[in-house]
């Protein structure tokens, strides 16, 4: 493993950026990215107190090397967001600043807690019926219980987007399948997945899957690196090199801008964001109540 100081990462993402003739920069180069981004997106870079998200709890069906989680935990859903969801589905607070996007999320795996997500999207479906804005609903999964029944069910619960992990099941076929019936119920089908080195080529032979499948957006995450996934990171992937930036993470050696490229070359539809550390800098710190931009 090496430590990069932070200016030899910036510098290398910058000299990368600059390579890109296409990259479209908001607020204020913290998003990065070539086409539209997803509307679920938007309040990672844009001042919105009417964001709402859910981290449902840590239990998952899959043990990623890169997960940030705690594997020790049981993965049942905390007591504080229990609370937090009686806290904002309340009718006064529905009525006085309804949800532009309401997630569901975590550390695990949420389609685990399907029986949490319905009670929590019909209670906000009751308290939302006479309201003219209806919130952007989308849900993280890594697809494996994503099947054709699970999808009929979200979509029955009003859910406008999925985004799936596919590098969390090695790129599964049957995730692929998965996915390609949830674009007959959905607005948007993202995927979402690191910038694992160790899943360059996979992410390669990706590009032109998704695009078949008819997914509108990719998301490629830069890994957050910590006391629960340090070791398993060092021992998958010796020559990982890290670097400070709010958290620590990973340096995907230019894989990301890799991928947009490919996607530019080959004329692909979909839109890709940079999800490195400004990102994480903007959406979990303050700066992005002076640094948001129009996207």
């Amino acid at each position: 493993m090496k430590y990069l100081t932070i200016q030899e990462a910036f510098e290398r993402k910058f000299k990368r950026q600059k390579k890109i003739k296409k990259l479209k920069y908001d607020a204020l180069g913290s998003c990065v990215h070539i086409g539209k981004i997803s509307p679920g997106c938007i309040s990672c870079f844009k001042v919105d107190p009417f964001a709402i998200n859910f981290f449902s709890g840590t239990k998952c069906n899959v043990n990623c090397i890169y997960c940030t989680s705690n594997k020790n935990d049981k993965g049942g859903i905390k007591t504080k967001i229990i609370r937090f969801a009686n806290r904002v589905l309340k009718p006064s607070k529905m009525s006085a600043s309804p949800p532009s996007t309401f997630c569901f999320g975590g550390g695990g795996e949420p389609l685990l807690y399907f029986d949490f997500i319905s009670k929590r999207v019909k209670l906000l479906h009751r308290l939302c019926k006479n309201l003219k804005r209806k919130p952007w609903l989308y849900l993280y999964t890594n697809g494996i219980l994503a099947n054709k029944d699970m999808l009929l069910k979200l979509k029955e619960l009003g859910f406008d987007e999925i985004r799936f992990h596919l590098g969390a099941t090695n790129f599964s076929p049957a995730v692929y399948r998965h996915m390609r019936i949830a674009t007959k119920y959905f607005k948007a089908i993202t995927v979402e997945t690191p910038a694992w080195p160790p899943h360059k080529k996979q992410l390669f032979k990706m590009l032109p899957i998704i695009e078949d499948i008819g997914v509108k957006h990719l998301n490629v995450g830069e890994i957050e690196v910590n006391h629960n996934n340090l070791k398993r990171i060092l021992k998958a992937f010796p020559d990982a090199e890290i670097y400070p930036c709010y958290e620590v993470h990973l340096d995907d050696a230019g894989l990301v801008y890799d991928i947009m490229e490919e996607v530019i070359r080959k004329n692909f539809s979909y839109s890709v964001l940079d999800c490195n550390c400004f990102v994480k800098l903007i959406q979990r710190g303050r700066a992005k109540w002076i640094c948001s931009g129009d996207i």
